[in-house]
């Protein structure tokens, strides 16, 4: 087997399985049997990343490397996360739990294994930074595009019409589109819209965007207002404030001249701060009143409402509900608040986890399981911070990227992406991109990395 015949076929298929990653909704879209097409793309990747170490010298090397290395975060946070995925499984096989609902939960995050596929993979000189954002952008448009055109359609139909577009949207994409009473869509892969939003306007406000990257950014504007999805309005304002915290931290102990801009720059990226806020404020408000003031065509609401009941609009009182329940079995014993009850736990009526992430892994997984998820999810700081240490500045690519990790982890308290495939992709990518920049092992590859490259 020919080693860059070979690269070149790894090189597309990750454009494929992060493509279906981010814009193939829950992941069944396309399905063989039991097997999603999202799964396959999982394990066919570990699979060629295991033909590639046995044909390899040097990716068996890299690899030997990272664990000569323990002392990283990025090794040891990895593999204490993917070891006590197992224990909570074991745990919950333990309490009695249904070894279906174990499998479940277990294959639901097994997805970090990835991330050593991706240590090797995500390098500058093959699957680079630029080609992982250009994926985020086109599966952005895609999303954008889809998720745009349905509602500005559910909302032009009238009622008889409403209920047939409903059911046959609902028919095309089963258990992945979520209608508001507005005729607005919620679709599962609009997280990456709310990335594209973060990276976009960051790149805007430091004129780093291109034309394409700017109407992307627009559309995904555009689907995020039509949805009524507050979380994912919470977590881009999330995003422009790490982008001004980290621009405060480079001005006050970096590099002052990385961030030096004219008068009219200045001026333009206050206006569109500004109005970025003031707009998320407005559309933040008016999704509240359209998905529950109730003043719209009475079939309209009833069947959006319907759909609703079970996902979103009736969020806030069977979060607390379930909030609660979710308390009373972390203070059941002092051991299970360490460790959890196992996967496979009901919290409530709910069998299958619930919305707020972080509660469900200190239920499942304990404070232990809490704490390796939140430094995971924290990882792209870690070495953001340390390669700003050395450097004194960041590029705009890598304070969006920094920023829509941190947004995540706001977002993922809303709606489950963290433990979950769509959310663990993306953070786990980052990570390595940080880490990359960081280890700086590539310093002749910078191009890939600089801020002419970005976009």
């Amino acid at each position: 087997m020919q080693n860059s015949r070979f690269s070149k076929f790894e090189r597309w298929y990750l454009y494929l399985l992060f493509f279906e990653l981010f814009a193939g909704g829950g992941g069944r879209l396309i399905t063989f049997g039991p097997l999603s097409i999202r799964q396959l793309l999982f394990g066919g990747l570990l699979v060629i990343y295991l033909v590639r170490l046995c044909l390899d010298a040097q990716a068996r090397n890299e690899l030997a490397q990272l664990f000569k290395r323990p002392g990283e975060p990025i090794f040891w946070v990895i593999a204490a996360l993917t070891g006590w995925i197992f224990v909570s499984g074991l745990i919950g096989l333990v309490n009695g739990h249904a070894a279906g609902l174990v499998v479940t939960d277990v294959l639901r995050v097994i997805y970090v294994l990835i991330a050593f596929p991706f240590f090797y993979y995500i390098r500058p000189a093959r699957f680079t930074m630029k080609d992982f954002l250009q994926v985020v952008i086109w599966s952005s448009f895609v999303v954008g595009l889809l998720t745009v055109g349905i509602s500005l359609t559910a909302k032009a139909l009238p009622g008889a019409e409403f209920m047939k577009f409903y059911d046959l949207m609902n028919r095309l994409l089963p258990g992945d589109l979520f209608f508001r009473p507005s005729g607005g869509v919620f679709y599962k892969s609009m997280f990456v819209s709310m990335f594209m939003l973060v990276i976009g306007s960051i790149a805007v406000l430091d004129r780093k965007a291109t034309w394409f990257v700017g109407m992307v950014t627009m559309l995904s504007a555009v689907s995020i207002v039509l949805s009524e999805s507050r979380g994912l309005i919470l977590g881009y304002v999330l995003g422009l404030v790490v982008y001004l915290l980290v621009r405060l931290v480079v001005y006050l102990w970096g590099n002052r001249q990385s961030i030096a801009t004219s008068r009219k720059m200045r001026v333009f990226q206050v206006i569109f701060l500004i109005t970025a806020f003031g707009l998320s404020f407005y559309f933040y408000k008016n999704s509240t009143i359209a998905r529950f003031g109730g003043d719209l065509p009475g079939e309209r609401v009833s069947v959006a409402q319907d759909s609703g009941s079970k996902h979103e609009d009736t969020s806030m009182s069977s979060r607390f509900i379930l909030m609660s329940d979710s308390i009373k079995l972390v203070r059941s014993s002092a051991a299970r608040t360490v460790v959890g009850h196992g996967y496979g736990t009901t919290i409530g009526t709910r069998k299958t986890g619930i919305e707020m992430s972080f509660i469900d892994i200190l239920v499942e997984q304990g404070a232990i399981g809490f704490l390796l998820w939140l430094a995971i999810g924290l990882l792209p700081l870690y070495y953001y911070f340390r390669s700003f240490r050395r450097t004194g500045e960041l590029t705009t690519v890598h304070i969006g990227l920094l920023a829509s990790t941190i947004a995540m982890l706001l977002v993922t308290n809303i709606n489950p992406f963290l433990n979950s495939p769509i959310g663990l992709g993306f953070l786990l990518a980052v990570i390595m991109i940080a880490y990359e920049l960081f280890d700086g092992k590539q310093a002749a590859s910078r191009g890939n990395m600089s801020v002419n490259a970005d976009y």
